[in-house]
């Protein structure tokens, strides 16, 4: 039996940081349904800046204002966008149309920067990921990821949208920045300059804190580490120890098993559409890495 090495440790935090994080966003929708979105994003990123200022502010490299900018602006919209769009739509479905969106932009990006239309591979898997996005809206308009009646299915796939334009942002505005050298703590540590006062005046324009029992802000704390700090600094501790392609296939996961983890919860109920939906669009997305690698 081979000795356990830090690549083994690196790909354990990866999956370790899709299973907490898919399961913080069920109890979200579950037991979280009183709190705005706007203030679970102040509380819980203003608990990820401290913590990420405290230990990983040091490695800032050569001055890139524009990337930084844009870093800061695509966190406040990928998770305001999210976190809101959770309230109108089951995580499955936030998920998948948040992952969808990744490989649609690169490859709209990539033809307009270099004018060189996309190889037909790239078409295949940008028609597959269509077709799984398609089946998945049909599946939020019918509500049939839902125990109760829920939201605006047309508002929450919009947000959910938003939020995956903003984590494709805030992928090359990384990227960017680690071109100048900054180190993926520094990166980490600075991404807050936005989201922070704007979820604030989001709080402060909205109806202020109600007064909550003391068991839903223990459930509020639990999920603000467990959905945006621990899964953050797993990534993190996972990237830097293993190889991408492990990376982007269990990320690329990450629909599959919230909805698993949406079995759990008594707000949601099974849906042959949605899971239709999440294998097709999840098929492509691994299919894609998978080529890409090659």
């Amino acid at each position: 039996m081979g000795m356990f090495t830090t690549a083994d440790a690196g790909r354990l935090a990866i999956l370790a940081a899709v299973l907490i994080q898919a399961a913080a966003k069920v109890a979200y929708g579950t037991f979280l349904t009183a709190v705005p979105s706007s203030f679970f994003v102040l509380f819980s990123f203003a608990l990820a800046a401290v913590f990420f200022l405290s230990v990983s502010r040091k490695g800032m490299g050569r001055p890139a204002w524009g990337a930084l900018a844009l870093l800061n602006v695509a966190t406040a919209v990928a998770f305001l966008s999210f976190f809101f769009a959770l309230k109108l739509v089951e995580p499955a479905i936030a998920d998948a149309v948040n992952t969808g969106v990744g490989p649609l932009l690169a490859v709209a990006m990539a033809w307009v920067w270099t004018g060189q239309p996309p190889s037909v591979r790239r078409l295949a898997v940008c028609a597959g990921v269509l077709a799984g996005c398609a089946v998945l809206v049909a599946a939020a308009f019918r509500e049939s990821g839902f125990a109760a009646e829920g939201g605006d299915a047309r508002l929450g796939l919009a947000a959910s949208a938003c939020a995956g334009v903003g984590t494709v942002l805030v992928t090359t505005a990384s990227r960017h920045l680690s071109g100048h050298g900054w180190s993926s703590g520094a990166i980490l540590a600075h991404r807050f300059y936005v989201v922070l006062p704007v979820s604030l005046a989001l709080v402060a324009g909205g109806d202020g804190i109600p007064a909550w029992s003391m068991a839903t802000w223990l459930v509020l704390v639990a999920v603000a580490l467990a959905g945006v700090l621990v899964p953050i600094y797993l990534l993190q501790f996972g990237i830097r120890r293993c190889e991408p392609y492990t990376v982007m296939v269990t990320m690329a996961a990450m629909p599959l098993v919230t909805f698993a983890v949406e079995g759990l919860s008594p707000a949601y109920r099974w849906s042959w559409t949605t899971a239709c939906g999440l294998v097709l669009l999840t098929a492509f997305l691994v299919l894609d890495v998978a080529r890409s690698r090659r």
